[in-house]
Protein backbone atom coordinates (compact mmCIF):
# COMPACT_ATOMS: atom_id res chain seq x y z
CA UNK A 1 0.00 0.00 0.00
CA UNK A 2 0.89 3.77 -0.65
CA UNK A 3 0.54 6.90 2.28
CA UNK A 4 1.30 9.49 -0.03
CA UNK A 5 3.98 8.70 -2.64
CA UNK A 6 5.89 6.10 0.22
CA UNK A 7 5.19 2.51 -0.60
CA UNK A 8 5.03 0.08 1.85
CA UNK A 9 5.67 -3.64 1.15
CA UNK A 10 7.98 -6.54 1.82
CA UNK A 11 9.80 -5.42 -0.74
CA UNK A 12 9.98 -1.67 0.43
CA UNK A 13 12.77 -0.35 3.08
CA UNK A 14 11.25 -0.57 6.61
CA UNK A 15 9.25 2.34 7.57
CA UNK A 16 8.75 4.68 10.29
CA UNK A 17 5.91 5.95 11.49
CA UNK A 18 6.29 9.21 14.02
CA UNK A 19 3.17 9.46 16.02
CA UNK A 20 3.12 13.06 18.07
CA UNK A 21 -0.16 12.31 20.22
CA UNK A 22 -0.82 14.65 22.81
CA UNK A 23 2.65 15.09 22.87
CA UNK A 24 2.37 18.47 22.06
CA UNK A 25 1.19 19.51 25.91
CA UNK A 26 -1.36 21.62 24.40
CA UNK A 27 0.75 24.11 22.13
CA UNK A 28 0.58 24.51 18.76
CA UNK A 29 4.33 25.57 18.03
CA UNK A 30 5.34 22.59 20.18
CA UNK A 31 3.20 20.21 17.51
CA UNK A 32 4.99 21.96 14.73
CA UNK A 33 8.19 21.44 16.25
CA UNK A 34 7.28 17.71 16.70
CA UNK A 35 6.73 17.91 12.86
CA UNK A 36 9.48 19.52 12.11
CA UNK A 37 11.89 17.00 14.06
CA UNK A 38 10.20 14.30 13.13
CA UNK A 39 10.86 15.08 9.53
CA UNK A 40 14.55 16.03 10.90
CA UNK A 41 15.35 12.81 12.21
CA UNK A 42 14.03 10.54 9.06
CA UNK A 43 10.84 9.21 10.08
CA UNK A 44 8.88 7.95 6.68
CA UNK A 45 5.23 9.62 8.13
CA UNK A 46 4.15 11.79 10.80
CA UNK A 47 0.85 10.48 12.42
CA UNK A 48 -1.72 12.68 14.31
CA UNK A 49 -4.87 11.28 16.31
CA UNK A 50 -8.05 13.05 15.52
CA UNK A 51 -10.65 13.09 17.78
CA UNK A 52 -13.36 15.08 20.49
CA UNK A 53 -13.98 14.22 24.02
CA UNK A 54 -17.84 13.09 23.35
CA UNK A 55 -16.02 10.71 20.19
CA UNK A 56 -14.06 9.13 23.07
CA UNK A 57 -16.74 9.05 25.80
CA UNK A 58 -18.77 7.32 23.43
CA UNK A 59 -15.98 4.42 22.36
CA UNK A 60 -14.59 3.97 25.76
CA UNK A 61 -16.53 5.45 28.31
CA UNK A 62 -15.52 7.56 31.31
CA UNK A 63 -14.67 6.72 34.82
CA UNK A 64 -11.04 6.15 36.53
CA UNK A 65 -8.15 6.01 34.32
CA UNK A 66 -5.51 3.68 34.81
CA UNK A 67 -2.33 5.15 36.83
CA UNK A 68 -0.23 7.25 36.32
CA UNK A 69 -3.41 9.76 35.25
CA UNK A 70 -5.77 7.77 38.23
CA UNK A 71 -6.25 11.44 39.76
CA UNK A 72 -8.32 12.48 36.51
CA UNK A 73 -11.67 10.95 35.18
CA UNK A 74 -11.11 9.67 31.16
CA UNK A 75 -13.32 12.95 30.56
CA UNK A 76 -10.76 14.95 31.87
CA UNK A 77 -7.89 13.12 30.64
CA UNK A 78 -9.22 13.07 27.13
CA UNK A 79 -9.61 16.85 27.12
CA UNK A 80 -6.08 17.69 28.21
CA UNK A 81 -4.78 14.78 25.37
CA UNK A 82 -7.03 16.19 22.75
CA UNK A 83 -5.42 17.61 19.48
CA UNK A 84 -8.16 20.64 18.92
CA UNK A 85 -9.80 20.20 15.57
CA UNK A 86 -9.16 24.19 14.68
CA UNK A 87 -5.25 23.22 14.42
CA UNK A 88 -5.08 20.13 11.94
CA UNK A 89 -5.09 22.78 9.03
CA UNK A 90 -1.92 24.28 10.43
CA UNK A 91 -0.41 20.95 11.09
CA UNK A 92 -0.89 19.15 7.73
CA UNK A 93 0.27 22.54 6.06
CA UNK A 94 3.47 22.09 8.28
CA UNK A 95 3.98 18.43 7.36
CA UNK A 96 3.58 19.76 3.77
CA UNK A 97 6.31 22.47 4.19
CA UNK A 98 9.06 20.09 5.63
CA UNK A 99 7.69 17.35 3.07
CA UNK A 100 6.86 14.72 5.38
CA UNK A 101 4.00 12.81 4.60
CA UNK A 102 1.23 12.48 7.46
CA UNK A 103 -2.32 10.22 8.21
CA UNK A 104 -4.06 10.48 11.52
CA UNK A 105 -5.80 8.04 13.62
CA UNK A 106 -9.39 8.72 13.87
CA UNK A 107 -12.04 7.81 16.67
CA UNK A 108 -15.39 9.36 15.36
CA UNK A 109 -17.61 10.43 12.44
CA UNK A 110 -16.63 14.01 12.88
CA UNK A 111 -13.35 13.94 13.31
CA UNK A 112 -13.79 11.68 9.66
CA UNK A 113 -15.35 14.22 8.29
CA UNK A 114 -12.79 16.42 9.33
CA UNK A 115 -10.29 14.47 7.71
CA UNK A 116 -11.53 13.79 5.25
CA UNK A 117 -11.73 17.75 4.03
CA UNK A 118 -8.17 17.42 4.66
CA UNK A 119 -7.84 14.91 2.38
CA UNK A 120 -6.40 12.39 4.64
CA UNK A 121 -4.74 9.77 2.49
CA UNK A 122 -4.38 7.18 4.93
CA UNK A 123 -6.62 5.87 8.38
CA UNK A 124 -5.11 4.25 12.08
CA UNK A 125 -8.02 2.46 13.80
CA UNK A 126 -6.47 1.55 17.02
CA UNK A 127 -6.23 -2.01 18.73
CA UNK A 128 -8.85 -1.07 21.67
CA UNK A 129 -11.66 0.22 18.80
CA UNK A 130 -11.18 -2.46 16.18
CA UNK A 131 -14.43 -4.34 17.57
CA UNK A 132 -16.63 -1.00 16.65
CA UNK A 133 -17.50 -2.07 13.64
CA UNK A 134 -20.39 0.39 12.57
CA UNK A 135 -17.16 2.73 13.00
CA UNK A 136 -15.16 0.69 10.59
CA UNK A 137 -17.51 0.17 8.19
CA UNK A 138 -17.41 4.10 8.03
CA UNK A 139 -13.79 4.52 7.76
CA UNK A 140 -13.47 1.43 4.59
CA UNK A 141 -16.10 3.52 3.23
CA UNK A 142 -13.77 6.12 2.91
CA UNK A 143 -12.00 3.77 0.23
CA UNK A 144 -8.58 5.04 1.51
CA UNK A 145 -5.54 2.96 2.74
CA UNK A 146 -6.39 1.05 6.49
CA UNK A 147 -3.53 0.36 9.08
CA UNK A 148 -4.96 -1.43 12.39
CA UNK A 149 -3.34 -2.45 15.23
CA UNK A 150 -3.97 -6.06 17.51
CA UNK A 151 -2.68 -7.44 19.92
CA UNK A 152 -3.10 -11.03 18.67
CA UNK A 153 -3.29 -12.73 15.50
CA UNK A 154 -7.64 -12.68 15.12
CA UNK A 155 -9.29 -15.79 15.84
CA UNK A 156 -11.69 -15.42 12.47
CA UNK A 157 -11.03 -13.47 9.37
CA UNK A 158 -12.43 -10.15 9.24
CA UNK A 159 -14.01 -8.89 6.61
CA UNK A 160 -13.42 -5.46 7.49
CA UNK A 161 -9.39 -6.25 7.14
CA UNK A 162 -7.24 -3.46 7.03
CA UNK A 163 -4.38 -2.97 4.38
CA UNK A 164 -1.60 -3.68 7.08
CA UNK A 165 -1.69 -4.74 10.91
CA UNK A 166 0.44 -3.67 13.15
CA UNK A 167 1.32 -5.98 16.11
CA UNK A 168 0.85 -3.62 19.33
CA UNK A 169 1.18 -5.87 22.89
CA UNK A 170 -1.31 -5.07 25.37
CA UNK A 171 -0.39 -2.20 28.14
CA UNK A 172 0.24 0.99 28.39
CA UNK A 173 3.32 0.89 28.81
CA UNK A 174 3.73 -2.09 26.64
CA UNK A 175 4.75 -5.39 28.58
CA UNK A 176 6.13 -7.49 25.69
CA UNK A 177 9.51 -9.44 24.99
CA UNK A 178 11.84 -9.76 22.31
CA UNK A 179 10.86 -13.48 21.59
CA UNK A 180 7.22 -12.29 21.25
CA UNK A 181 7.69 -9.48 18.68
CA UNK A 182 9.49 -12.25 16.67
CA UNK A 183 6.18 -14.11 17.30
CA UNK A 184 4.41 -10.80 16.58
CA UNK A 185 6.02 -10.19 13.31
CA UNK A 186 5.11 -14.05 11.60
CA UNK A 187 1.14 -13.01 11.27
CA UNK A 188 1.64 -8.94 11.61
CA UNK A 189 3.07 -6.55 9.00
CA UNK A 190 4.69 -4.07 11.69
CA UNK A 191 4.85 -3.20 15.09
CA UNK A 192 3.06 -0.48 17.35
CA UNK A 193 5.68 0.26 20.38
CA UNK A 194 4.23 2.48 23.49
CA UNK A 195 7.39 2.75 25.91
CA UNK A 196 10.59 4.34 26.60
CA UNK A 197 13.64 1.33 25.24
CA UNK A 198 14.10 1.69 21.96
CA UNK A 199 15.63 -1.85 21.52
CA UNK A 200 12.06 -3.34 20.79
CA UNK A 201 11.13 -1.11 17.59
CA UNK A 202 15.02 -1.93 16.72
CA UNK A 203 13.87 -5.62 17.49
CA UNK A 204 11.25 -5.77 15.40
CA UNK A 205 12.90 -4.27 12.23
CA UNK A 206 15.43 -7.13 12.76
CA UNK A 207 12.37 -9.55 13.04
CA UNK A 208 11.06 -8.36 9.83
CA UNK A 209 8.83 -5.15 10.67
CA UNK A 210 7.46 -3.38 7.31
CA UNK A 211 6.74 -0.84 9.48
CA UNK A 212 7.14 0.43 12.78
CA UNK A 213 5.07 3.37 14.81
CA UNK A 214 6.54 4.86 18.07
CA UNK A 215 5.44 7.90 19.87
CA UNK A 216 7.74 10.54 20.31
CA UNK A 217 8.60 13.66 22.44
CA UNK A 218 10.83 16.41 21.99
CA UNK A 219 13.63 16.31 23.71
CA UNK A 220 13.67 19.84 25.74
CA UNK A 221 9.90 19.45 26.37
CA UNK A 222 8.97 15.78 27.25
CA UNK A 223 4.93 14.86 27.21
CA UNK A 224 3.49 16.05 30.33
CA UNK A 225 0.55 12.35 29.73
CA UNK A 226 2.78 10.10 27.70
CA UNK A 227 7.02 10.55 28.62
CA UNK A 228 6.84 6.85 29.62
CA UNK A 229 5.42 5.20 26.15
CA UNK A 230 7.41 7.84 24.11
CA UNK A 231 11.10 7.62 22.65
CA UNK A 232 12.72 10.96 22.29
CA UNK A 233 13.33 12.63 19.39
CA UNK A 234 16.95 11.73 19.61
CA UNK A 235 16.10 7.88 20.19
CA UNK A 236 13.82 8.32 16.65
CA UNK A 237 16.77 9.60 14.27
CA UNK A 238 18.87 6.55 15.82
CA UNK A 239 15.55 4.46 15.22
CA UNK A 240 15.85 6.05 11.76
CA UNK A 241 18.76 5.70 10.89
CA UNK A 242 19.19 1.81 11.90
CA UNK A 243 16.99 0.87 9.49
CA UNK A 244 17.57 3.28 6.61
CA UNK A 245 19.31 1.36 3.64
CA UNK A 246 23.19 1.18 3.81
CA UNK A 247 24.62 1.41 0.80
CA UNK A 248 26.65 -1.54 -0.47
CA UNK A 249 30.75 -0.60 -0.38
CA UNK A 250 32.06 0.20 -3.45
CA UNK A 251 34.62 -1.76 -5.04
CA UNK A 252 37.68 -1.06 -5.64
CA UNK A 253 39.29 -1.74 -9.29
CA UNK A 254 42.36 -2.65 -9.62
CA UNK A 255 44.74 -0.09 -11.54
CA UNK A 256 46.32 -1.72 -14.70
CA UNK A 257 50.37 -1.39 -15.27
CA UNK A 258 51.87 0.05 -18.33
CA UNK A 259 52.77 -2.88 -20.69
Amino acid sequence: MNIGKVEIGPDQPCRVISEISNNHNGSLEAAHRLIEQSAMAGASFVKLQCFTVPELIALRGDGKPPKPWDKMTMRELYAKAETPHSWFPSLTRKCEEVGIPWFSSVFGQDSLALLETLRCPAYKLASLDIEYHAFRRSVHMTGKPIIQSRPRLPDAIDNLSANLTLFCPRGYPQTVTLNEIEAGMKWADGFSYHGTDPVFPHYAYLAGAQLIEVHVQLDDDPSELESGVSLTMTQLAELCDAVKPKEAPKKLTPKRGRA
